[in-house]
């Protein structure tokens, strides 16, 4: 670092206007001392990276991604770095006010006549990222979030407090004091919007009170319902039948609310069949199955697709609301009528609906949409940094014309202000006290540019200019962004949906069908709802790190499956009751049942690690006939690709997928999750042995599964409670090498093993599952969480395990009374 008196690190090349290199000599004097230039480098070396993560995360990132929830990961590492920002930042912003009175002489009085340049860049940097802030800032909804709303406003409220006080309080000139209070005033403009919504969200009877109602309207329905059809009536019901006569509420039901009584609320449920009333799913199905196509309306036509994702959206929108009374404090749990209603509803109405919006052929593409769909809105509702939630044409219309309009007359207030009264000197001040205005900030950029590499003044000058550029870009981004994402949202597609269902002069406007036809069709677009992604692991590979696995979309042959396992248990639960896979080898060949000695286990983890093993072995010991990438999509039929490897891929993928589950998602399994790490830790160390270090470690995946493979002959006559997992894995592996050599179709065995044991670990075991379901969300949710929220909602559980004898105290004491 050259020292503070060599003048010639400050010369450069940019023409006669020699006042770039004054600015640029005060804006990078701290560099240039000799006790504190490493701190100043190191400060402006970490608010780059920080610039250019905001400035990432809000245009890179948005190619692709059109959600409003933030990974947690990121999000955690953000909220760490900004709870340290700003006390590190006044400190910085200190030192460079003393620095600036050392070197200016000016002791005696302690204080300079203005903000020297240093200090104002370091004030611009801590306001620019205080708008920046709301990015990592959940949006607190409901009552029962609202317990780290306290905290959370406070520390937001004492930042922007300590910011107008270096603002208002340290700034002297007129301009300089106009162009910071703006930013200030935008600051704090923020804050109150986040405050505000916290609130309304809170107290709104939409939002806050909601599952509330819904626990006194969901009885109160469905018992009027079969007061008035009859239970055999309402069974005899199917199809697109089935869904018109829905009548979960999609939007509306605190117009049904008279008074608040000693057991819930008190509702007329006469306001659903008025017109303007509560908006139900069957009205929105009703509705939509009267609209036809502006051009024809063929069953590939995009109005037709249109109007099938809108009713489906609806159903998404309805089991939304109803599966938030898992997570909130409600004073009742759903009854076992709403959960046989909703296993009706989906299995019997939405399974089986017929027309040519339904796209009959696909009915698993409908269940599994309208589930991922509902998921999505309970991760936006729970974990969003953006107000997608409230997104209306009312709520449009203020947040982003009303507010800002406001927003603007106080900034120029603050700007006339600024200049005790004298408009002209105000806005004349704005561009003479700030030197990147007055000397054009295209102007200073392409000069410091030029020169930076051959002086180093230059070089650490454009590195903090960048980062106010990136900073300030990103801030511009994150508002147009924002605009963007919430008129393509979902919520927006409901709420202009069920102000059309609700309006009869909206039914008649061209413009509203056409804008709800093009909004869903954007947005089914920019995110394909159909791609339901499943990691893949094997644990014969070593491997550390979740986020370097593969993902693969899970095929249309395996939802297929997994709907219509779900669908026999619905059609007779007693008949078909879930098992952990060993069902699946007692159907049709009864040649199988001799592999179902390896399903005898209470422990979950055992029985994946068995068959996961012995499968991975399966798919080394026979190559598949065609290459998978032929399917990759996720969403085609797989024409052209043989059953037989359609079958392998169902199995193999599944296989994979629990493998993943059980190495870094255990809280999601049914088992206990410290008995889960157990299970696993002793089958590494089982591997380890059979393998060896170097081999375990190092050795490539066909010599590890061959060597497996080969020690399979040395475990016949082993009995099976003398076996680790591992050697239970590769006997099975070897039993299902004699089949293959028998000439059995086996991946159809596999194929459907996995999909029973899937959907056996789906339901919920307790409320830990269900706190581990909500937080998956948040990390883009899981295939499980899918199949848990499904089978939570129409009832669908697990046959009790067989748990230990627990003996008494009197037991223990006194045996022989027993």
């Amino acid at each position: 670092m050259a020292s503070k008196y060599d003048t010639s690190i400050y010369a450069l090349q940019c023409g006669d206007d020699h006042s770039i290199e004054a600015y640029v000599r005060n804006l990078t004097s701290s560099y240039t001392g000799t006790s504190d230039e490493y701190t100043v480098v190191a400060t402006s070396v970490i608010m780059f990276v920080l610039a250019a993560t905001f400035f990432n995360l809000n245009l890179f990132s948005r190619v692709s991604d059109i959600s409003a929830v933030l990974n947690p990961t990121i999000k955690l590492v953000l909220s760490t770095a900004l709870s340290l920002f700003l006390p590190v930042m006044s400190y910085l912003f200190s030192e460079a006010k003393k620095c600036a009175i050392r070197s200016a002489g000016d002791n005696a009085r302690g204080r300079v006549a203005d903000l020297p340049v240093r200090a104002r860049l370091i004030l611009t940097w801590m306001l620019l990222v205080e708008l920046l802030r709301k990015k990592v800032l959940g949006i607190l909804v409901t009552a029962g979030m609202q317990e780290s709303l306290s905290a959370s406003i406070t520390s937001q409220v004492t930042s922007v407090l300590w910011l107008g006080n270096l603002v208002f309080f340290n700034l002297k000139a007129s301009g300089r004091r106009a162009v910071f209070g703006i930013l200030w005033v935008l600051c704090a403009a923020k804050l109150v919007q986040r405050v505000v919504n916290a609130k309304l969200g809170k107290s709104s009877m939409a939002h806050g009170k909601n599952t509330r109602i819904l626990c006194s309207y969901m009885p109160q329905m469905l018992r009027a319902e079969g007061e008035k059809n009859g239970q055999q009536h309402a069974e005899a019901v199917v199809g697109s039948a089935r869904m018109a006569a829905c009548k979960y509420v999609v939007m509306g039901e605190e117009k049904m609310v008279l008074e608040t009584g000693p057991h819930g609320y008190r509702l007329d449920l006469g306001k659903i069949d008025e017109e303007n009333g509560v908006v139900t799913v069957g009205k929105i199905w009703k509705e939509l199955a009267k609209v036809h196509a502006d051009v024809d309306d063929r069953p590939l036509s995009r109005s037709s697709r249109a109007r099938a994702r809108l009713k489906r959206l609806s159903l998404s929108f309805a089991l939304f609301k109803l599966l938030r009374r898992r997570f909130e404090p409600v004073p009742a749990a759903p009854t076992q009528q709403e959960t046989d209603d909703c296993r009706d509803l989906i299995f019997k109405g939405l399974c089986r609906e017929e027309g040519v919006a339904a796209d009959p052929a696909e009915p698993e593409v409908a269940l599994f949409q309208v589930i991922n769909d509902e998921l999505n809105f309970l991760c936006e509702y729970y974990h969003s940094v953006l107000p997608v939630m409230f997104a209306s044409p009312y709520f449009i219309v203020v947040n982003y014309f009303l507010v800002p309009a406001v927003v603007f007359g106080i900034c120029t207030m603050t700007v006339i202000l600024s200049g005790n009264g004298n408009i002209s000197y105000s806005l004349g001040s704005i561009k003479q006290d700030n030197y990147a205005l007055s000397i054009g900030i295209i102007k200073l950029t392409r000069c410091l540019w030029r020169n930076a590499m051959s002086t180093p003044a230059a070089f650490f000058a454009t590195v903090d200019i960048s980062i106010s550029y990136l900073l300030f870009l990103a801030f511009l981004y994150e508002e147009v962004w924002e605009f963007i994402i919430v008129l393509l949202s979902n919520w927006f597609s409901m709420s202009l949906l069920c102000n059309y269902t609700a309006k009869r002069s909206w039914q008649e406007s061209p413009t509203i069908r056409g804008a709800l036809r093009r909004i869903s069709w954007v947005h089914q677009k920019l995110s394909d709802t159909r791609l339901i992604m499943c990691k893949q692991f094997s644990v014969l590979n070593f491997c550390w790190l979740s986020i370097t696995l593969p993902a693969l979309p899970l095929p249309k042959q395996a939802k297929r499956s997994i709907m219509r396992r779900l669908m026999a248990f619905a059609d007779d639960a007693r008949a078909s009751p879930l098992s952990n896979g060993s069902s699946a080898l007692l159907l049709g060949q009864q040649h199988y049942s001799p592999l179902s000695r390896f399903c005898e286990s209470n422990s979950v983890a055992e029985v994946i690690l068995t068959w996961h093993i012995a499968t991975s072995l399966m798919d080394n010991e026979f190559p598949p006939l065609h290459k998978r990438g032929t399917t990759s999509s996720g969403s085609g039929s797989g024409s052209g690709v043989p059953h037989h490897d359609q079958t392998r891929m169902v199995a193999t993928m599944l296989s994979n997928y629990c493998a993943y589950l059980l190495a870094f998602h255990p809280e999601l399994l049914p088992d206990d999750q410290e008995g889960t790490k157990k299970m696993y830790e002793g089958m590494k160390k089982d591997l380890k042995k059979a393998l060896g270090s170097w081999g375990y470690f190092l050795w490539p995946r066909h010599r590890r599964y061959t060597k497996l493979i080969d020690g399979a002959a040395s475990l016949k006559g082993k009995a099976d409670s003398d076996m680790t997992v591992v050697e239970k894995g590769v006997l099975l592996a070897n039993e299902l090498v004699e089949l293959v050599k028998g000439e059995q179709p086996i991946w159809e065995l596999l194929g459907q093993f996995w999909v029973e044991l899937v959907v056996y670990i789906g339901p919920s075991g307790s409320g830990e599952h269900e706190k581990a379901h909500e937080e998956a969300l948040a990390q883009g949710g899981e295939l499980v969480t899918l199949l848990w929220a499904l089978t939570t909602q129409t009832g669908i559980t697990r046959p009790p395990v067989d748990t230990l004898p627990v003996a008494t105290v009197e037991e223990e004491m006194h045996p022989s009374s027993v």
